[in-house]
Formats: C-alpha cells, sequence, structure tokens
C-alpha cells in the first residue's frame, strides 16, 4: 500500500486511482495501475507491506490491552523508485 507524507501540514494520506491532495493542498498522489504512483509537490511516499500490516491487524487481541500493539512494515519510499514519478502540478488534472 503507498501513501504520502505532506512536511508543511503534516499530513498523511492513502493513494487511491483518482488525485488526492493533503489537507494544505500542497502535496498530491495517485495510483496509475495496482503497482505505479504519482506524487507531486511536497509529497513524500511512504509504503506499508501488505502482509505485515494484515498479520498485526490479526491479532486483534493486542489491541484490548495495555501494550504498544503489534508492529508492522512502513517504510520511507526513496526517491529514486522504479514505482513512483513525481510529477508536476499541471500533470495532475
Amino acid at each position: 500500500m503507498k501513501l504520502f507524507f505532506c512536511p508543511e501540514c503534516e499530513d498523511v494520506i492513502r493513494m487511491f486511482y483518482e488525485i488526492r491532495h493533503c489537507r494544505c493542498q500542497k502535496a498530491f498522489g495517485r495510483y496509475i495501475d495496482d503497482l505505479n504512483a504519482e506524487i507531486g509537490g511536497t509529497a513524500i511516499p511512504l509504503g506499508f507491506a501488505n502482509s505485515s500490516l494484515v498479520n498485526a491487524i490479526k491479532w486483534r487481541s493486542s489491541r484490548k490491552n495495555d501494550t504498544w500493539g503489534i508492529e508492522f512494515r512502513a517504510f520511507v519510499i526513496p526517491e529514486k523508485c522504479d514505482t513512483i514519478t513525481v510529477v508536476n502540478e499541471d500533470s495532475d488534472g
């Protein structure tokens, strides 16, 4: 799963096929197919390891006690990445 972070307003937005903007409108992103995405503005791409997230959610009992819960793998996607394209604001329409 890909998301993007806006360092201006500190929003974290999940990407879908339609263009989504952060609260301050300075970052945007969208999926262009099931793997590849476009981002622009101040957007910093993030990723979740889907299977890791699903496994953490399966441990529902961890949400009912006073622990920190079950961790899952999330990461900042590097600037050079085959599945992320940076576009300018004129391309987000």
